[in-house]
């Protein structure tokens, strides 16, 4: 049986989607928590009066966050603002919230999304992108090619509630043979409160990431036994996680 981790404090839907089984065990593993970040009063002012034509949205917390932002000054966005969403998924719980989206591509990467995004949007186009104060700058990368606005405002940020102690009980009384990492910033966080004992066993370890950039960010600490699925999807990684674990188990 693979005796697998998922770096992440587990809510009904990701319970739903990793489920344990004659194959794989699946542990969670909540390692940091999310700290909403002050906002800019003037970047809530304009999505209200309708200043941006679009947001971009990578990631259904941020728009969890933007909303609530929003609600508390009493305040919404525009109908004539559109949505594009980073991900099939992020768009499909976004459109549960009752809001439409305009614009949505499975892709293997931001970067890659932004550029599809540049090529349908007018030139003097006005772009808002909350986001987490780790992510990258490919989105804005792209935009800045172009002579469109982008102005991003960073809405939280994960922290780390863990030492090396508590991931070394993690890893070795688990057992572990695989660690799921959802995010680069989970992988950084992850990795940095690492001894070199847990990261040398790691090393031996079956690595899962939700995502290119995710993967990209584990490479960078040297680890190469890395799987991910097609394109960031929850319920695609949850698959290629079950079809390894069988083969583990049969080996």
């Amino acid at each position: 049986m693979l005796k697998t981790v998922i770096t992440r404090a587990p809510n009904e839907r990701v319970r739903e989607i990793f489920k344990s089984n004659s194959y794989v065990e699946f542990h969670f593993f909540p390692y940091y928590e999310y700290e909403s970040l002050p906002i800019n009063k003037n970047f809530i002012k304009n999505i209200h009066q309708g200043y941006f034509d679009w947001i971009i949205i990578t990631s259904y917390r941020s728009w969890e966050l933007l909303i609530k932002q929003l609600d508390n000054s009493n305040m919404n966005i525009p109908k004539q603002t559109k949505i594009a969403a980073f991900g099939l998924e992020t768009a499909r719980r976004i459109v549960q919230s009752g809001r439409e989206v305009n614009f949505t591509k499975n892709v293997k990467n931001s970067k890659y999304f932004a550029s599809l995004l540049a090529e349908l949007l007018e030139e003097d186009s006005k772009i808002a992108y909350p986001a987490s104060s780790t992510v990258r700058g490919q989105i804005e990368e792209i935009f800045s090619q172009t002579n469109m606005q982008i102005i991003r405002q960073n809405i939280y940020k994960p922290n780390s509630i863990l030492d090396d102690n508590k991931i070394a009980e993690m890893i070795f009384d688990f057992n572990l043979d695989s660690i799921v990492f959802l995010s680069a910033a989970s992988v950084k966080l992850f990795i940095e409160k690492c001894s070199k004992e847990s990261l040398n066993k790691i090393k031996n370890m079956k690595l899962f990431a939700i995502g290119a950039e995710t993967a990209s960010m584990l490479e960078k600490y040297k680890y190469q036994d890395i799987s991910t699925p097609d394109y960031p999807s929850i319920k695609g990684l949850s698959k290629i996680i079950y079809n390894f674990a069988e083969g583990f188990s049969r080996e």
